[in-house]
């Protein structure tokens, strides 16, 4: 858009605020404002930024690009304009119980409900949606949407992921390397949820492993020295003990809740040494071993990614992420003006939080939703 150019020759004296209205143009509503900026007959130039969409029913007043505290803002206007727009954030933003135990979420059952400079603007609208719809077209074309077979086999399935995803050296040498252990540490440290792995300064009582189980895996050592030094570590996904999957398909869904025992070598590479599937020990929950046969093992180390995929989408990703953050959010739209400091530092990172959230809980969480249908929403016969 062509900038618009006002000329004045008056002083315009001690410049607090600037109201903006729009006018009223036929099949057009509202206009982006992106900033306003203002050079005084003085020489002095001063910035009013926007960034937001302009309704012809209501104006906006907009304060200079400095941010202040509030014993820094003493104009009466000033002060005015600070306590108005925080009424009007109360009145906007408002807590809702979304499930109890959960934290509190906004109160808005569609995104269109918020305000303008809380929603996706039109570019990343476009692109969240174009590249969702892209993606599901390519899998749709190649009948993998709604498939409902069991992949016979491993080749099978590595057959669907390069027809499936465009081929780079991420994707080879994954594809090349998954079954390695070596790997399989990698992925747990360096992916997208490392905050399950603890340093092990003993063994829990239910995870028996002994030095003849893992003196092959240790290089010489022993089980209670690398603890000592430190080089012992543990994964323990007991928050999945006693959760019951969903039925899909007909077919009955299962979870384990795993301990995984790592040893992080001199080289460096963090490697599992033992794993045991569920939390109580016995004959029929035995532990696996890299020694046991390769499929064993394999197998073992698909049911810890399977539950590491469960935890950090339930846990680290929905909860400490997505929830977690919309109860900043929240607080920070509702207690913090547009010209406080951390208003202004903060707002970049939460700007489309409520947005992706309620998308959320409307297409993925709710009764109808896709992860309740396809995932595991599990029931824990304790709670």
């Amino acid at each position: 858009m062509t900038p618009c150019h006002i000329h004045c020759t008056a002083s315009l004296g001690d410049l607090v605020m600037v109201e903006v209205h729009s006018d009223v143009r036929l099949f057009e509503d509202q206009w982006f404002c992106d900033k306003i900026s203002v050079k005084a007959p003085e020489g002095e130039e001063l910035m009013f930024p926007c960034y937001r969409w302009l309704s012809s029913k209501a104006g906006l007043y907009l304060r200079p690009a400095s941010g202040k505290l509030p014993f820094q803002d003493t104009h009466p206007i000033a002060y005015k304009q600070r306590q108005r727009q925080l009424d009007e954030a109360h009145n906007n933003f408002r807590w809702r119980v979304y499930a109890e135990g959960l934290p509190q979420t906004v109160d808005a059952d569609s995104f269109c409900k918020l305000p303008a400079e809380v929603q996706f603007s039109f570019k990343k609208f476009v692109d969240f949606f174009s590249t969702a719809a892209t993606e599901l077209c390519a899998l749709g074309l190649k009948k993998y949407v709604h498939c409902t077979k069991s992949w016979r086999s491993l080749s099978k399935l590595e057959k669907m992921m390069s027809e499936s995803f465009s081929s780079s050296q991420t994707y080879e040498y994954v594809l090349n390397h998954w079954k390695e252990d070596k790997f399989f540490g990698y992925q747990l440290l360096n992916g997208l949820n490392p905050m399950m792995i603890q340093c092990c300064s003993k063994l829990p009582e239910n995870f028996l492993v002994t030095e003849e189980m893992v003196k092959d895996s240790l290089n010489g050592s022993n089980l209670e020295h690398e603890i000592e030094k430190g080089n012992i570590f543990l994964c323990d996904y007991k928050m999945l003990d006693g959760l019951v999957g969903n039925v899909v398909h007909d077919r009955q869904q299962y979870h384990t809740a795993p301990l995984v025992l790592l040893y992080c070598n001199p080289q460096g590479l963090m490697l599992p040494i033992a794993i045991q599937l569920g939390q109580t020990p016995g004959p029929e929950n035995p532990i696996f071993l890299p020694t046991d046969p390769k499929h064993d093992w394999l197998l073992a180390k698909i049911f810890v990614r399977a539950a590491e995929f469960s935890v950090h989408e339930s846990d680290f990703h929905l909860l400490r992420t997505h929830l977690l953050c919309e109860v900043f959010t929240m607080a920070t739209l509702r207690n913090l003006p547009s010209i406080h400091p951390l208003y202004k530092l903060i707002f970049p990172h939460i700007r489309y939080t409520l947005h992706i959230n309620i998308l959320a809980r409307n297409q993925l969480i709710s009764e109808n939703g896709v992860l309740t249908k396809e995932w595991a929403e599990s029931h824990c016969p304790s709670c």
